[in-house]
């Protein structure tokens, strides 16, 4: 990953803290590169959960991966894209995905990966209904 690259994972890592310290919860940022977990997280009410935080900024897409997360009952993604990163008067616009239905909306990417594709109209009515869909972290 390039320099810019890592900025944009640890601004978007950030920036999920944030909302998480927010709504009550306890947050722990994992460590590590090229990890599927980012953030471990507790709710007021108890809930764990495991978040793993992609972030963009001119890309069409997010990369998951070759796992399949049809199975995984407490993953949630938390898909970031920074229109203008430089600009601090804006806030990335934000998807908030549990990860089986990731596993159902992914498509295929680069050497057997898959992503999820925000760059067309189409894929991007697929995933409107998660947008800043905050309280699936109950």
């Amino acid at each position: 990953m390039s320099e810019k690259g890592q900025m944009t994972a640890m601004a978007g890592e950030f920036s999920v803290m944030e909302k998480l310290f927010r709504m009550g919860h306890q947050p722990a940022l994992t460590l590590g590169n090229a990890k599927t977990v980012d953030i471990l997280t507790k709710s007021s009410a108890g809930n764990l959960y495991q978040v793993s935080v992609k972030a963009v900024q001119k890309a069409g897409k997010w990369g998951v991966g070759v796992t399949d997360y049809s199975k995984e009952k407490n993953l949630i993604f938390v898909f970031l894209y920074f229109r203008q990163f430089e600009n601090l008067e804006l806030s990335p616009e934000t998807w908030v995905i549990p990860a089986n239905i990731v596993e159902k909306i992914k498509l295929p990417w680069l050497g057997g990966a898959s992503a999820v594709y925000f760059s067309n109209e189409m894929q991007r009515e697929i995933i409107s209904k998660y947008k800043d869909a905050w309280h699936l972290f109950k």
